[in-house]
């Protein structure tokens, strides 16, 4: 499993709660000088406040995406819902898009769409909404494949992306 991929999960949970309607939801757009860093380390502070003591500061990929260590679970909803206007101060780029991107037909139609681009052993799916990567994957993004990946998941397969987590412009 990738570092990235336990978090298509929380970034669903989080589309959920913005797609909801909270207040939260509705806070204006975020300064230009918002540093996701410490945004994410807040986030990650109100999480073991509320009662996650153990949940570790997400560390930012090269396309500023939050990264957690495998196994690493997420938060219940009730905690999203407490901690959720922390993230609402991200750049509009670096928040989680709506709930419905995530939708499990969706993610399944995805999942086809890069086989039949010649992603071959990219797997369905999991219950919770994350992909667990073969050994042939692995992390994608440093896969020697990650251009025919990003190929497939930014042309045909875009319409099917299940959490806007990947970037196709990296």
């Amino acid at each position: 499993m990738t570092r990235s991929l336990p978090l298509i999960g929380l970034v669903a949970a989080l589309a959920l709660v913005a797609a909801c309607g909270t207040a939260a939801a509705q806070t204006p757009a975020a300064q230009p000088s918002a540093d996701p860093a410490a945004i994410y380390h807040q986030f990650a502070q109100c999480v073991r406040d509320h009662g996650q003591p153990d949940f570790p500061d997400p560390t930012l990929d090269s396309q500023g995406q939050p990264q957690l260590p495998p196994g690493v679970e997420k938060p219940p909803t009730s905690i999203m819902q407490s901690c959720a206007s922390i993230l609402n101060r991200l750049p509009a780029s670096l928040r989680p898009r709506s709930a419905t991107a995530n939708d499990p037909a969706m993610m399944r139609r995805f999942a086809q769409c890069m086989r039949a681009h010649g992603i071959d052993d990219w797997p369905d799916p999991n219950a919770d909404g994350t992909f667990t990567m073969p050994p042939t994957l692995g992390n994608i993004k440093t896969n020697p494949r990650w251009s025919q990946i990003q190929a497939a998941w930014s042309g045909p397969c875009k319409q099917y992306d299940p959490s806007g987590h990947i970037s196709g412009n990296s």
